[in-house]
C-alpha cells in the first residue's frame, strides 16, 4: 500500500523536475536569440534568470560573462569569468577566458592586471586565433601606456547634468547654439510597437538656459520608425544637419543625413535627405560636425562612415561646404520649401587619423585648428577615448593625442563639443555616476557631462622645423565665427509685449485647491506642461486616423511650439527688458489678468485666475538669480492684477468634464488657460 501513495508523489516531482528543465532550456534560447540580435540588456536577463536555479551551469555563465561585459556591466562580468576560472575542469573549454579577463580588468582600469591577463592569455594559448593574439600583444602594449596617460593627465572637472537632462537610457550628441544646449536621447517609446517593454527610439532634445530637458517640436521629423540625431549648425546658424537611422537589429543601425534650413524669419523648413556622394546606399553616414576651416577659408562638414574606401569600420571624413552654407542671402525666403540643395564635392578619408577600429564624432575648433574626435582604435584607457590631432594644412594632420583622464575614463567617453571660450564644453560618457538602466547590474548607458578645462585651447604651434602654409587671397580672408550667427532683430520695446499670453495646464499651478496664491513659479509650471505636448497630441488625435490624425497632431504641435513655448521664451526677454529699464532709474507697472478654461464653478475660477497670476509674479521674483527682486521690493517695478476667470472665456468651449478631449485637451480650450500682460505704464525717471 505505502508502494502505491508514494507513486504519484515520485510521478510529481519527477514531472516538475522536467517541466523546471525545460522552463530553464526556453530561458537560455530566449537568450540566445537576444544575443544573436545583439540585445545584450535582455540576454543578460535572461541568462540570469537560469543561473538563479542553476548558478553552475558554465556554459550559461560564460554566455552571461560575454553579454555582461558588451552591456558594459563590467562587475558582473567579473563575478562569471572568475568562477569560471576558478574551475579546473571548466575552464580549459573556454580558452578566450583569459583575454575576456583581462578586456574586464581594463574596463575597471586597473591596467597592471589586465596586460598580466593579456599576458598569459598569449603564453597559454600559443596556437590560438592569430587575430587575438596580436590584439592581445596590442593590448598589453595599451595597457602600459595607459599608466602613463592617467599620470600625465590634466586637471579637467566633470559635472553629470543630472537628471534635468539626462535619463537611464542613453543621452548624447550635445551642441549649443547661443543659450540652447541641442542633444539626442534614446529614451522614447515607439509609438505602435507592441513589444512590452516598447522599443526606443532616439530624438533630438534641447534645454534653455540650463533649463529641463524637452522635445524641440519642430524642425525634426516626426517619425515612428527612425532615430532622429546628431545636430550639425552650419556657422550662420542656418543649416542644420542631422542624423535619421533606422534598426538593422537591436543594437547595429545605419544612417543617412539629412538637411533643414531655418529661414530669414526663424522658421524651420521641412527636411530633405543628402544627396549622393554625401549619403551611400547600403552604408551608413551619420555624426556630422560642421565647423569653419581657416584653410579652406570656409565650412567643411566632418562625418563618420563605414562605406569603402576607409580602413575600416567606421573612419572620419570629411568635405568642404559650398560657400552658401556660409551666406544667408542664399536662404529660401519665408514660406518655401528646400527645393534644391547645394552640391557636395567628393568625401575626403581622413586617412592619417584612422585605424582599422572605429573613429568617429569629430568637432572641428577653428581658433586652435585642432579636430577632436573618439575612437577606440587608439591606444586609451578603455573603451573609447577622446583624442585632438593639430591640423597643419588642407590635409595634413599631426599625430593624434589622447586627452588624458578626466575627459577619458576607462569606459566610453564620446562627443566632445567646446564651447566658444575654449575652456567649457560636454561630453557624453557611461563612466561610473551615469544614470543606469539596469539596477541589478549598474550598466548602460550614456549620460551628458559639463566639463572645464584647466586653461582654454590654444592655437596650435607649428613643431620645430613645420611652417604653416600661407593662403594666397585677393583679399583678407573673412574671420572665423566662433558659434552659429543667428539673425539680428531690431531692439525690443514694451509695447512688443502688450498682450503677451502665458499659458499654463489644466487647474494648474496647485490642482485641486481654492487658494489664490502658490509657491510655484511660472518656469516651474510651464516646464511640465511643455513635457506633456505628447501625451496632449496622442489624446486630440486619440480615435483618428489618416489626414485627421494628422491634422489633429499638426494642431497641438504648432500651439505648443508657436504659442506655449514662444510665450515662455518671450517672457525671458521681457524680463531682460524691464531689468535694463530699472537699471537705468525708470519706474514700470505691469497690468496682468488670468484665464480659465470652463472646466470648474466660477469661484474656483477665479481663484484659479489669481493663482497663475501669482505664479508669474514669482517668475518675476526668481528671474536671473532674483535680480528684479530689489525693484519690486522699492515698487519700482509693480505688478497690478485683475483676475477674469471663465466669465471671459469665449462661447463654444466644452466645459463638459467626462469630454476630456475638447473640455482639456483641445487646443482652443488650452488657449483659455492663460495669464496675459495687457498693459505697462511708464514713470519718469529718477
Amino acid at each position: 500500500m505505502k508502494s502505491v501513495s508514494i507513486l504519484p508523489t515520485l510521478i510529481f516531482i519527477l514531472l516538475t523536475a522536467t517541466l523546471s528543465g525545460q522552463s530553464l532550456r526556453s530561458y537560455e534560447r530566449a537568450g540566445d536569440d537576444a544575443f544573436k540580435k545583439k540585445d545584450y540588456s535582455a540576454a543578460v536577463q535572461h541568462y540570469a534568470t537560469v543561473l538563479k536555479r542553476d548558478n553552475d551551469n558554465f556554459s550559461v555563465l560564460w554566455k552571461y560573462g560575454e553579454c555582461a561585459r558588451m552591456f558594459f556591466a563590467y562587475g558582473e562580468a567579473e563575478k562569471s569569468y572568475l568562477k569560471i576560472a576558478a574551475s579546473k575542469r571548466h575552464a580549459k573549454d573556454f580558452p578566450l577566458l583569459r583575454y575576456r579577463m583581462g578586456e574586464v580588468k581594463k574596463g575597471l582600469g586597473d591596467y597592471e592586471a589586465a596586460a598580466g591577463l593579456f599576458e598569459q592569455f598569449i603564453s597559454e594559448n600559443p596556437e590560438a586565433d592569430a587575430a587575438y593574439l596580436e590584439r592581445a600583444r596590442t593590448e598589453v602594449t595599451a595597457c602600459r601606456a595607459a599608466k602613463t596617460i592617467t599620470t600625465d593627465s590634466k586637471q579637467v572637472e566633470v559635472k553629470n547634468l543630472g537628471k534635468a537632462i539626462n535619463s537611464v537610457y542613453s543621452d548624447f550628441a550635445p551642441v549649443v547654439v547661443g543659450d540652447t544646449l541641442f542633444f539626442s536621447s534614446y529614451r522614447f517609446d515607439k509609438k505602435n510597437d507592441r513589444k512590452k517593454p516598447k522599443s526606443k527610439l532616439t530624438k533630438v532634445m534641447i534645454s534653455s538656459r540650463g533649463g529641463r530637458a524637452r522635445e524641440p517640436g519642430r524642425g525634426f521629423p516626426t517619425t515612428d520608425t527612425a532615430h532622429i540625431a546628431h545636430t550639425a549648425f552650419s556657422p550662420d546658424g542656418h543649416y542644420v544637419f542631422f542624423s535619421v537611422c533606422k534598426n538593422v537589429n537591436a543594437y547595429d543601425i545605419r544612417c543617412e543625413m539629412w538637411l533643414t534650413i531655418v529661414d530669414r524669419r526663424n522658421r524651420w523648413l521641412p527636411p530633405v535627405r543628402l544627396p549622393e556622394p554625401v549619403n551611400m546606399p547600403g552604408y551608413t553616414t551619420t555624426q556630422p560636425f560642421v565647423g569653419y576651416d581657416p584653410y579652406f577659408e570656409g565650412p567643411v562638414l566632418w562625418f563618420a562612415s563605414d562605406r569603402p574606401g576607409g580602413k575600416g569600420k567606421l573612419d572620419l571624413w570629411y568635405v568642404p561646404l559650398d560657400t552658401v552654407f556660409f551666406c544667408p542671402c542664399a536662404l529660401p525666403l519665408p514660406g518655401k520649401k528646400i527645393t534644391k540643395i547645394p552640391g557636395f564635392k567628393q568625401p575626403v578619408n581622413a586617412e592619417s587619423l584612422n585605424t582599422s577600429e572605429n573613429e568617429g564624432m569629430p568637432f572641428f575648433h577653428p581658433t586652435a585648428r585642432k579636430l577632436f574626435f573618439s575612437s577606440d582604435g587608439w591606444p586609451g584607457l578603455g573603451g573609447y577615448d577622446i583624442f585632438s590631432a593639430a591640423k597643419d594644412g588642407l590635409t595634413a594632420f599631426r599625430q593624434p593625442e589622447n586627452e588624458g583622464k578626466g575627459l577619458n575614463s576607462s569606459y566610453n567617453d564620446v562627443y566632445f563639443f567646446l564651447k566658444p571660450d575654449g575652456q567649457n564644453g560636454y561630453l557624453s560618457s557611461n563612466r561610473p555616476g551615469s544614470m543606469y538602466l539596469d539596477e541589478a547590474n549598474k550598466a548602460c548607458c550614456n549620460d551628458l557631462y559639463a566639463f572645464q578645462l584647466p586653461e582654454p585651447v590654444k592655437p596650435a604651434e607649428p613643431e620645430k622645423g613645420d611652417t604653416i602654409p600661407v593662403i594666397q587671397t585677393k583679399s583678407p580672408p573673412p574671420v572665423p565665427p566662433t558659434e552659429p550667427i543667428l539673425p539680428v532683430a531690431e531692439p525690443p520695446k514694451l509695447r512688443d509685449f502688450v498682450g503677451l499670453p502665458l499659458y499654463f495646464d489644466n487647474d494648474e499651478p496647485d490642482k485641486r485647491t481654492r487658494r489664490t496664491v502658490t509657491r510655484k513659479s511660472y518656469d516651474e509650471t510651464v516646464q511640465v506642461y511643455l513635457e506633456r505636448q505628447r501625451e496632449y497630441r496622442d489624446q486630440f488625435s486619440f480615435g483618428l486616423s489618416g489626414q485627421p490624425a494628422d491634422q489633429a497632431e499638426a494642431l497641438i504641435d504648432d500651439f505648443f511650439e508657436n504659442e506655449v513655448r514662444r510665450g515662455y521664451d518671450r517672457l525671458a526677454q521681457l524680463c531682460d527688458l524691464l531689468l535694463g529699464r530699472l537699471q537705468n532709474g525708470e519706474t514700470i507697472e505691469v497690468l496682468i489678468k488670468g484665464f480659465t478654461s470652463p472646466r470648474a464653478q466660477s469661484d474656483y475660477n477665479l481663484n484659479l485666475g489669481k493663482r497663475r497670476i501669482s505664479s508669474v509674479k514669482n517668475q518675476f521674483a526668481v528671474y536671473a538669480d532674483g535680480a528684479l527682486q530689489q525693484y519690486l521690493a522699492s515698487g519700482h517695478l509693480k505688478i497690478t492684477e485683475t483676475s477674469f476667470g471663465e466669465t471671459t472665456a469665449r462661447s463654444g468651449i466644452s466645459d463638459n468634464l467626462s469630454d476630456e478631449r475638447n473640455s482639456v485637451y483641445h487646443p482652443d480650450a488650452a488657449r483659455e488657460r492663460r495669464v496675459e500682460i495687457v498693459e505697462f505704464r511708464e514713470g519718469e525717471q529718477k
